[in-house]
């Protein structure tokens, strides 16, 4: 029987490098607005959401013909959530759910932060229905404490019939005071946009038009008949959908993959999401592609 595949990425358009959660002097964070934004847009970012704590930091004013700013917000509490497009802070000490229902009443791209900081279990999440995304990987939280990862609470999620899609961020606080000196530039998201502003970015986020990355990249999805991909150089393609299916693509002769394709014996439960790893062990992430009825 053959398998066919939701697909986002139809349309013209163009990947932009896209910041979803860093921090600024207005809350933890060691550099202004300004500074944050510059030191951004130096390493290639054309798309950067300032998620001061507790706090809107007026930062879109910063955006210009090369360079959009969303101003957003990391809301506080536990489980903590992002809201990416946002006027004002919701109270932090409402419940989850409510605090994800007021950004998403604001109509904010909402995303559930660093799951496994949170000790957050699926059952948190899964009678949210306003939740868009979660934090798969968390860089500073990831290098300060060990727990940045969060792809198992997301094929959970996922297992469960929750349509979330996955987010990789820096989490960057470029503050030297803080256990850890969190960088810019370690973990990112590829929006595919129609055009740079707010709305196409946030339109790419709710649709699930973009991918996560510590620095591989996928530079072709094709999810007709026979689903493949393009990458840059990569040791492993791996393949993964609910439950025990999975499929590891690995180089022959020590040469490097630059391109994969979904077995005819793969047979996927409800989506199939692809992870790719490069040499030095980073990696990129696919949104899950759900299988059309």
């Amino acid at each position: 029987m053959e398998q066919r595949f939701s697909n986002p990425f139809q349309g013209a358009g163009t990947w932009v490098r896209t910041c979803l959660h860093c921090h600024t002097s207005n809350s933890d964070g060691g550099l202004s607005v300004a500074d944050t934004i510059s030191r951004y847009s130096s390493l290639g970012y054309r798309c950067i959401c300032i998620t001061d704590h507790r706090m809107v930091s007026r930062a879109s004013k910063h955006s210009g013909e090369n360079l959009v700013v969303v101003d957003s917000i990391e809301v506080g509490g536990n489980p903590d959530v992002i809201g990416i497009g946002v006027e004002e802070p919701p109270d932090p000490n409402l419940p989850f759910d409510s605090r994800v229902s007021e950004l998403y009443r604001q109509g904010a791209f909402t995303i559930a932060a660093h799951p496994t900081y949170c000790a957050a279990l699926p059952q948190d999440y899964l009678p949210c229905e306003g939740l868009m995304a979660i934090e798969i990987y968390n860089a500073y939280c990831e290098e300060a404490y060990a727990n940045g990862v969060a792809t198992e609470v997301w094929d959970m999620l996922l297992g469960e019939g929750k349509r979330v899609w996955g987010v990789a961020s820096d989490d960057a606080h470029l503050n030297p005071k803080k256990r850890y000196y969190s960088h810019a530039g370690h973990a990112w998201v590829e929006a595919w946009v129609s055009e740079l502003s707010v709305r196409a970015v946030l339109n790419s986020l709710k649709a699930g038009s973009f991918y996560s990355t510590q620095g591989p990249k996928f530079t072709g999805l094709d999810l007709g008949e026979s689903p493949s991909i393009t990458c840059s150089p990569v040791v492993e393609v791996r393949w993964r959908t609910r439950g025990s299916t999975g499929f590891v693509d690995r180089p022959t002769g020590g040469n490097a993959l630059t391109s994969s394709e979904l077995p005819d014996w793969f047979r996927a439960r409800d989506y199939v999401r692809i992870e790719l790893v490069d040499q030095d062990g980073l990696r990129a992430w696919s949104n899950p592609f759900f299988i059309n009825e």
